[in-house]
């Protein structure tokens, strides 16, 4: 018998997936630092940072921390391979602007310049501000299988 399998092509904001798969995340990341007192247990922060324990004691490793503390948390943070350790490395690169361009917004959360511009222009700016970003992720679609 053949097997065939149809995939589905939808369009969603982009701020639907920012709030259901990154905001998530970097709620979780919060709480986490709120919650927790140093020593933290390197699988816990494996876990919350989505990388693989063994890269972990790699980048402890690699840059003498000998236990994990919110210091030593950042530092991997900085240097580990997941994706929401990378966007949280490129929004710090940004973090004492004020107010954001669209190659900022771009850079930052990875999206196609030519769809961050367009949603500048449906906002008739230039810049946005942190407390306006929903709205410019409601004016950019993705693709998504």
């Amino acid at each position: 018998m053949d097997k065939h399998t149809t995939s589905c092509l939808t369009l969603k904001s982009y701020e639907e997936v920012y709030n259901t798969s990154i905001k998530p995340k970097l709620e979780s990341i919060d709480l986490f630092l709120r919650e927790n007192i140093a020593p933290f247990h390197i699988y816990e922060v494996a876990h919350i940072l989505e990388i693989e324990p063994d890269e972990l004691s790699h980048l402890m490793q690699k840059h003498s921390i000998a236990h994990l503390d919110t210091i030593s948390f950042f530092t991997i943070v900085l240097n580990a391979s997941s994706e929401i350790c990378q966007l949280l490395t490129r929004q710090w690169h940004y973090a004492m602007q004020k107010n954001y361009t669209p190659e900022m917004i771009a850079e930052i959360y990875k999206l196609n310049i030519h769809k961050v511009k367009c949603a500048f222009d449906e906002l008739n700016t230039c810049l946005v501000q942190d407390i306006d970003l929903p709205q410019v992720f409601k004016r950019i679609h993705l693709t998504v299988f």
